[in-house]
């Protein structure tokens, strides 16, 4: 860690480990992080061995089991888990639909969830319902910022086996309580499923305490990881219950006997691209050694508020995120301008935003804070924002 620079001098020297920071004002890893040198590196250096030694030597297979499991280890230091309670995927869907197919369900068992939801969880909550018979109840809970437990609460029927929610919301960008939610779910026999596609690397996580059952995270986003990587915890105490879907010729014993693993690397799929598993143990490994994990969540929850602060000031401008209840994520709406036409006009003007529209969630532009972001960026930003505004006008 950089300890004994300033904050703009530590900010200064951290982004030139972020290239694509340079070309661009990034407001967007809530959909891509930028791509630290560390993992690029670890990244091509794994595949020039590849190209020139071979894929599969002596050794190769033991050291895939070794690499993935050191992976395993660095993910559950960072997030309060035990290395046994997390699994490798390749997306926050995949760990998400074996956390929510591993289960056994019948017909007119009941999930709940949330009117502001992501398709990766809104879409294999429809499948379930598809296939076995199950009734996805929707709990409208505003932006995310009011009495999310009590909005919940009030939908739960004896029927009710799941809740299944994110900790921070896409569209919104609110963070919800996800503790309170998950003592209030167990003190009625009811699992929680998290989506931590936009919690994982944005806001302090310490699984232990958050006491939830399941929680998928991606590797690609907050984390600053290739495409492809992600994980998937689940509480040691849930491993019987939650089975797994899929099974690999690794997991079962010469007589023929399915032997699933004693962790959660018995969800594991498929092949794992050695080079991004590399890539994204050296992304969390420059976050945690030279970003500093505290230092990061702290910057971007003053980050998030002055974006905040700054749009909120914008004539015809709403700012649709709950301020009492964010981190990094800023989302909005401007008067007489759709979110797809304000994103591509800011792109125009050098910066890089998204915008969300996917129903029954707001349309709003996006703007994701990250750690790397200047105060100038998001004066810059909200002053272009405010022009794209007033043209509309």
């Amino acid at each position: 860690m950089i300890a004994s620079a300033t904050t703009d001098q530590k900010v200064e020297q951290l982004r030139k480990r972020l290239p694509a920071v340079a070309r661009t004002r990034y407001f967007n890893v809530g959909t891509n992080g930028p791509l630290p040198v560390e993992a690029h590196d670890a990244l091509v250096a794994s595949a020039l061995t590849e190209l020139y030694e071979g894929r599969i030597v002596p050794g190769v297979y033991e050291g895939n089991r070794l690499r993935n499991a050191r992976v395993r280890g660095v993910i559950a230091e960072l997030f309060g888990a035990h290395p046994l309670e997390i699994g490798l995927t390749h997306s926050t869907g995949e760990g998400l639909n074996t956390a929510l197919f591993g289960l056994n369900w019948h017909r007119d068992d009941e999930i709940l969830t949330t009117n502001l939801e992501h398709p990766a969880l809104f879409a294999p909550l429809g499948l379930l319902a598809h296939r076995f018979g199950v009734v996805v109840r929707y709990a409208d809970i505003g932006d995310g910022g009011g009495d999310v437990v009590g909005a919940l609460e009030a939908m739960i029927t004896p029927r009710t086996r799941v809740i299944a929610l994110s900790h921070v919301m896409w569209s919104s960008g609110a963070v919800i309580p996800l503790a309170n939610v998950v003592e209030m779910a167990h003190r009625r026999g009811i699992m929680v499923v998290a989506d931590a596609a936009q919690a994982a690397g944005q806001i302090l996580v310490d699984l232990h305490a958050l006491g939830v059952d399941a929680y998928a995270m991606a590797g690609q986003k907050w984390l600053c990881g290739p495409e492809g990587t992600g994980a998937l915890y689940v509480r040691m105490e849930r491993l019987a219950d939650i089975r797994p879907t899929n099974i690999r010729y690794a997991q079962v014993d010469p007589s023929g006997y399915v032997m699933p693993a004693a962790g959660a690397n018995r969800y594991e799929i498929g092949e794992f691209y050695g080079p991004a598993v590399l890539a994204q143990e050296a992304a969390l490994l420059f976050l945690r050694d030279s970003v500093g994990l505290d230092w990061l969540y702290d910057r971007v929850a003053m980050l998030g508020q002055r974006c905040w602060e700054a749009l909120d000031r914008v004539e015809g401008v709403t700012v649709i995120t709950p301020k009492h209840a964010m981190a990094g994520l800023v989302c909005f709406e401007t008067e007489g301008v759709t979110p797809q036409d304000m994103a591509a006009r800011l792109y125009e003007r050098g910066i890089t935003v998204r915008y969300v529209a996917y129903p029954p969630g707001p349309s709003v532009t996006r703007a994701a804070c990250g750690w790397w972001n200047t105060e100038e960026e998001i004066d810059t930003l909200a002053a272009a924002v405010a022009e794209i505004a007033f043209e509309a006008r």
